[in-house]
């Protein structure tokens, strides 16, 4: 049995696809334990991990709780600066406590959360194996394909390319915080200075698993030899669980919105959201994301509106989903065969929604853009058009094929006992299978 740590931020997003990677290491027998800021350690041990904390003088208990509560507030660029400056303070919390801990653990490998920078620079000092996790959508630069933070369609053209090296340049400067701590430690080590593909390459990794299936990803020609997708790390397991009033359910056609559990504070559109669903032959099942999240008096329509739902139970019963382009929920929708309408907020949801509508499985209207009257014509296109709905339910079919956490856990553990890069069987053009998907036809919404 090795002994295996896994490193990830606090974020529900990232600790709920990590439990499901870390418990498909615990079934091929390797012992688990889960590094990661005080407000996840709850969640990680009632899902029956081992747990050390780290960042902990960076964020003791309740400070992450409440820069959550700030994040859930703002949007777009200003949500991104905020997330820079949060992500700083967690590297500079990973490299002030892992290498004490790494050297004092022995682990034999650590996977750590992609955007868990510093991780990696401790690991080329003390000399521990590493694989990357990609949670979120992959972040990987390439002047062919948008940066994640834009809603842009894949275009090869050279003012595309060149718009898309801007974006990227522009992404970068919000991570200035995680630069900073970065160069600091690496200076301090002699290790190799940083360039423009460190992010892409996260020396010294041996392997990268991302659960976006390739399927959804848009065409790449450069991805690191040694990245693999994989496929959807979800559970269904326990899907009916929590409290919901299903007694409310009156039969109509079940319209389930979601902001996730980030940015879930933006009461204008949960008015927006409940104002265009009002009237529909159909009826707004919304969840807020957060225990006692603010929300406007009297909405209209009479939705039934809860802190938290029993998520995939309810999507086996929509028929439509709202959201904000998260890409744990955008996978379970396709997973179940549902379209999805995103309303994309900030971080990497522009680009999953772009990849919503590239491939016909949904619309997408950016927050800033979004009116009851636009979000009601797309509820309605959506609905009316069967076509979005079968392509949904192609997606369904060849993701019932994966088995994401089984095969991200193959290839972490072949290349932490190997101690050498776990590379692609075949290198060509790295890309989607767009047979079924229709070249960004559905679009409606505009770029960030």
């Amino acid at each position: 049995m090795a002994y295996y740590a896994m490193l990830l931020p606090a974020y529900t997003g990232h600790v709920n696809p990590m439990i499901v990677l870390g418990r498909a290491l615990q079934k091929r027998g390797h012992r688990v334990v889960m590094l990661s800021p005080l407000e996840a350690e709850e969640k990680l041990r009632r899902a029956g991990f081992e747990y050390i904390p780290v960042a902990a003088r960076e964020f003791p208990a309740g400070e992450w709780s409440r820069l959550t509560a700030q994040q859930a507030e703002r949007i777009g660029w200003e949500a991104s600066w905020f997330v820079g400056r949060w992500l700083g303070r967690f590297v500079r919390g990973i490299l002030q406590e892992l290498p004490a801990i790494a050297q004092r653990e022995r682990f034999d490998g650590l996977v750590m959360d992609q955007i868990s920078c510093g991780t990696e620079s401790v690991c080329e000092v003390v000399g521990v194996p590493l694989a990357v996790a990609c949670c979120a959508l992959m972040g990987h630069a390439e002047s062919t394909v948008p940066p994640i933070v834009f809603s842009w369609p894949p275009r090869t053209s050279l003012p595309c390319r060149v718009r898309n090296v801007f974006g990227q340049m522009r992404l970068n400067a919000t991570g200035w915080w995680v630069v900073q701590e970065l160069m600091r430690y690496r200076l301090k080590h002699r290790l190799p200075y940083l360039t423009y593909t460190y992010g892409n390459e996260l020396p010294p990794s041996l392997v990268q698993v991302a659960q976006t299936p390739a399927f959804l990803d848009f065409p790449r020609r450069h991805l690191p030899e040694h990245f693999h997708y994989t496929g959807p790390w979800l559970e269904s397991a326990g899907s009916t669980n929590g409290e919901f009033p299903w007694h409310r359910l009156n039969g109509r056609p079940l319209i389930y919105a979601s902001f996730g559990t980030l940015q879930n504070r933006l009461q204008h559109a949960f008015r927006l959201v409940a104002e265009a669903c009002a009237g529909l032959e159909a009826q707004l099942v919304l969840t807020l994301g957060s225990k006692g999240a603010p929300l406007p008096d009297s909405l209209p329509g009479d939705p039934v509106v809860v802190d938290y739902a029993p998520q995939v139970a309810l999507l086996r019963r929509a028929r439509l989903v709202i959201g904000h382009g998260g890409l744990n929920t955008t996978l379970e929708c396709l997973s179940e065969g549902l379209p999805l309408i995103a309303l994309p907020i900030t971080n990497d949801q522009p680009g999953v929604a772009a990849r919503i509508a590239h491939f016909g499985v949904g619309e997408f209207i950016p927050i800033r853009k979004l009116t009851a009257a636009k979000l009601r014509q797309a509820i309605c296109r959506v609905l009316a058009s069967p076509s979005y709905r079968q392509r949904a339910e192609n997606f369904a079919v060849e993701l019932r094929k994966l088995d994401g956490p089984h095969r991200a856990a193959e290839l972490i553990e072949q290349a932490f006992t190997s101690r050498k890069k776990v590379k692609r069987e075949v290198s060509p053009t790295v890309g989607v299978n767009t047979s079924n998907a229709p070249r960004y036809a559905a679009t409606r919404g505009g770029s960030r």
